[in-house]
């Protein structure tokens, strides 16, 4: 019960995300030159932890709506997120190469990222991005599998893209991390039936900020939140190391919270950590006491 307890405190205050990095790319190379009127995709998965063994996601397609630059206005240089009725029904789905099947969420925390899909689409704007998901959604909590159902079975995620949302590493070649909150996407109904009802939203890693550290001793079994902008985002530091990692903070301070769990330890909290856009805050090493 020991982990179910602290499920239960983390998902009681705060919401934690688990993050997908994306560029455009169709391609099985990404030292391939891009070819001429496509640009390229990338898309990377991460993790803010939460306080589960294992989020188990079952990821079988993911897409791109693009308005292809032959159908968008040209009064708007920067082309704006307005399109008219012909832009829309000139609009193209592009299916991005993924590796389909399930991927563990946690596997992915503190910084580690892992190509989920890449590929090549016509030259244009990105309007949307759909993942698809299969019926092999899963949580882990105190050793015990329990299947996460889709919400009304529904299979597919859509986000929509916004021009500032969309990183140029060169004209042709495009990023956009997507933000997956796994605590507010796993729904308890009841104490053996979890839904999984995906909630997602793009972040710029130049536009935010993170922070680092390490927590010590393990026995303590803390948790650490940063409350920014706000928003509070968590971390769960390695066990063997107490090294954690959050991203995605906005807002020039945070606060960071450690609340310690177990064995008597001792909550723990670090007002006004500076934070700067695009890069990182290293707060040192934090030793809890009895």
């Amino acid at each position: 019960m020991k982990h179910l307890r602290r499920l239960c405190l983390v998902l009681g205050i705060i919401s934690i995300p688990i993050l997908i990095f994306i560029s455009c790319q169709k391609q099985k190379s990404d030292e391939a030159a891009i070819p001429a009127g496509q640009q390229r995709v990338k898309i990377r998965l991460s993790d803010n932890p939460v306080n589960y063994q294992a989020v188990y996601v079952d990821i079988q397609q993911v897409l791109v709506q693009v308005i292809p630059d032959s159908c968008r206005g040209r009064g708007d240089a920067n082309h704006n997120d307005c399109f008219d009725d012909d832009e829309y029904r000139c609009s193209i789905w592009d299916t991005l190469n993924i590796r389909p099947g399930v991927y563990n969420l946690l596997d992915l925390s503190n910084g580690t990222d892992t190509l989920l899909a890449s590929g090549f689409t016509l030259n244009g704007r990105i309007n949307k991005i759909k993942l698809v998901l299969g019926n092999s959604n899963s949580v882990v909590i105190d050793s015990v599998s329990y299947p996460l159902t889709l919400w009304n079975n529904i299979h597919t995620v859509t986000i929509q893209v916004r021009g500032h949302d969309i990183i140029e590493i060169t004209p042709n070649d495009l990023q956009l991390w997507l933000d997956f909150d796994a605590g507010n996407s796993i729904v308890k109904v009841s104490n053996n039936h979890f839904v999984l009802k995906p909630r997602l939203k793009i972040w710029v890693p130049s536009q935010t900020a993170s922070i680092s550290g390490k927590v010590l001793p393990g026995q303590a079994e803390a948790v650490v939140a940063a409350i920014a902008g706000g928003d509070t985002l968590v971390a769960i530091p390695r066990h063997y190391d107490g090294s954690f990692k959050i991203r995605g903070l906005t807002d020039s301070t945070a606060i960071v919270f450690i609340n310690a769990t177990a064995n008597g330890y001792r909550d723990t909290t670090i007002n006004n950590v500076p934070l700067h856009r695009g890069q990182n805050t290293d707060i040192g090493t934090i030793h809890l006491h009895q």
